[in-house]
């Protein structure tokens, strides 16, 4: 069984619904399922004969309802596994310039619009991601900056040297992570007022 149709077959088919034909002769004629004939017919916008010839009466329905797809089930992929938003880029480029060949047929340049619409929607939500996750890290850089200036005015009104030598060592790893943050790229907005 072919699994894309040729242009050929898609004009025969046009021809043999003209001359009446019913899904089970179509599905001879192409050795094709039934329900291949129906979701073929569908996307190309064209009303689906009668499973038979007797039967016309909710043929289309009694179809459709066993119909089933070829997409194997769907694993999730590892986080470390997916691409990068440069490989996603490149990627659509390479659809991009591939559509642009003369060489394309049509269910290759169909193929490389699907690939080329995925992988738009993963760039997205990838940078929906990111933002995300900068939101995030911006907020606890502020928070951070924060404990900062509490754990100052802290150690100016410690009572006692104990005190004092713990509010300093937790105002020491409290910068550093400042540092850390900083040195990544953790950037505070405008915005914000920085408190030191």
């Amino acid at each position: 069984m072919t699994p894309y149709w040729s242009q050929s077959e898609e004009n025969e088919l046009l021809e043999l619904l003209q001359q009446g034909k019913n899904i089970r002769e179509l599905s001879a004629v192409f050795n094709r399922s039934p329900e291949a004939l129906v979701m073929k017919l569908k996307r190309m916008g064209l009303s689906v004969p009668p499973l038979e010839k007797s039967s016309a009466k909710n043929a289309e329905n009694k179809v459709t309802v066993s119909a089933t797809t070829t997409t194997s089930k769907l694993e999730p992929v590892e986080f470390e596994a997916l691409p990068s938003p440069n490989m996603a880029m490149g990627l659509l480029w390479a659809a991009v310039r591939r559509l642009q060949e003369p060489d394309v047929g049509r269910e290759e340049a169909k193929k490389l619009r699907l690939i080329l619409q995925g992988v738009k929607s993963y760039i997205h939500l990838d940078a929906d991601y990111v933002m995300r996750i900068r939101h995030v890290e911006t907020g606890m850089l502020i928070q951070n900056q924060y404990i900062v200036s509490q754990l100052k005015y802290l150690i100016d009104h410690a009572t006692t040297p104990e005190d004092k030598a713990k509010l300093e060592q937790q105002l020491r790893d409290t910068e550093q992570h400042v540092k850390e943050m900083v040195d990544m790229g953790i950037k505070t907005p405008k915005t914000a007022q920085r408190v030191n």
